[in-house]
């Protein structure tokens, strides 16, 4: 772990503060200092027409992958945003009508972005591709990183509610840090978990797996010291899902049944009053993943976006946003709710690709990154998504 350790502290020494900032140029990124400002430059010419293609930026890819692709997106607002790929982080503070590059040296594969601010926040990234995550703080907006260590347990997802107090999650297990990641403590979660989440220090959900088959949904009112039942769903097998909400009462749950033909089978399940009564929202049975988590339900009456879901976005108790692709689709599939889970509409499909990351800043506007190898770009909507519009994109890998 020593040697492990020394190898990341080199690497990591070589993403040198005056380097990095002078590739920093979108008005608005990084350090609000005056050398940071000096170094960020003066802002892009508004009144030039905005484009689609990668806004002549010669973007860096990881060694031992051929070209640039995206693999996380975040929007602190409707006009300020990051995606970043395999070896690059790009910005804009105008909607996606100009972008710059923050970090463009081939070096972090970055997974997972949570900026806090505009200046600063944590990332997950590879210091080398294949390799477990390795968690990176940035004071500069993304230019510059610190290793924040973890010990041997990389995360496959992170969250912080502020700068000091944050989660890491392995698929089973969950770390919290009160301090800004210089000691981590195991949380006690359910027997086999296979996802949580944390809304706040003391409130909590988690899907746990059933030996028999089926899932149990759980919550938490102390931080995980006891946790207690609260939906209890039938299947044959259970593969694990998602959970996402901004609120601990206003939860959104998604379980993935099988998977076969370039299909997977899902229901999604909502609860608007802390799992007194759940609703289930989406049954989507397909032929190559058999039946849908759950009750039977009749074919088509709560489908949603075909193939398998990638990821979800909630705003607020208000608007959801589900995101699906498959290898056999042409277009990645988008479906939402509007109304809090009332009622669920499938829109047509929203960008070239098979797999995709959402960030939505309010229930109006929100960025779709296509994160697969095939035309990578970034997409943004207006209406809810109902309508996307192509911001950004690379060339096709070949």
């Amino acid at each position: 772990m020593n040697e492990v350790m020394t190898m990341i502290r080199k690497k990591m020494s070589g993403f040198a503060l005056s380097a990095l900032l002078a590739s920093a140029a979108l008005s608005g990124f990084g350090t609000e200092s005056a050398a940071s400002a000096a170094a960020a430059g003066s802002a892009p010419n508004a009144a030039a027409a905005c484009r689609t293609d990668n806004h002549g930026l010669a973007l860096k890819a990881m060694k031992d992958t051929s070209d640039p692709y995206l693999g996380s997106i975040q929007f602190l607002s409707t006009n300020i945003g990051r995606a970043a790929g395999n070896g690059f982080m790009i910005g804009t503070s105008d909607a996606g009508c100009h972008w710059q590059s923050i970090y463009n040296t081939g070096k972090l594969n970055f997974t997972q972005m949570n900026f806090l601010s505009n200046s600063k926040g944590y990332v997950l990234a590879q210091v080398a591709y294949g390799k477990p995550n390795t968690l990176l703080k940035t004071t500069d907006g993304g230019a510059s990183y610190t290793w924040i260590p973890t010990g041997q347990h990389p995360y496959d997802r992170i969250q912080f509610l502020n700068e000091q107090t944050g989660f890491g999650y392995t698929r089973a297990f969950t770390y919290k840090t009160t301090n800004g990641g210089k000691s981590w403590s195991k949380l006690p979660t359910p027997p086999n978990t296979r996802y949580a989440h944390f809304m706040t220090e003391q409130k909590g959900w988690a899907i746990v797996v059933l030996a028999t088959g089926g899932y149990e949904v759980k919550r938490t009112l102390d931080g995980g010291k006891t946790w207690s039942d609260s939906l209890k769903v039938k299947t044959a097998s259970n593969f694990g899902g998602m959970i996402h909400g901004t609120d601990s009462a206003d939860v959104w749950v998604l379980l993935y049944g099988e998977s076969g033909m370039s299909q997977t089978s899902y229901s999604v399940y909502h609860t608007a009053d802390a799992g007194a009564h759940w609703k289930q929202v989406i049954s989507r049975p397909t032929a190559g993943g058999g039946p849908a988590p759950g009750p039977v339900v009749p074919s088509g009456k709560l489908a949603g976006p075909a193939g398998r879901p990638t990821d979800m976005a909630v705003v607020g108790r208000q608007a959801a946003f589900l995101i699906a692709g498959s290898g056999a689709l042409d277009a990645l599939q988008f479906g939402r709710s509007l109304d809090d889970g009332k009622t669920w509409s499938n829109l047509p499909g929203a960008a070239p690709g098979y797999d995709g990351k959402l960030s939505f800043p309010s229930a109006k506007s929100g960025y779709l990154a296509v994160t697969s190898f095939e035309r990578p770009a970034v997409y943004k909507t207006a209406d809810s998504g109902k309508t996307w519009k192509k911001v950004f994109s690379l060339p096709a890998s070949q």
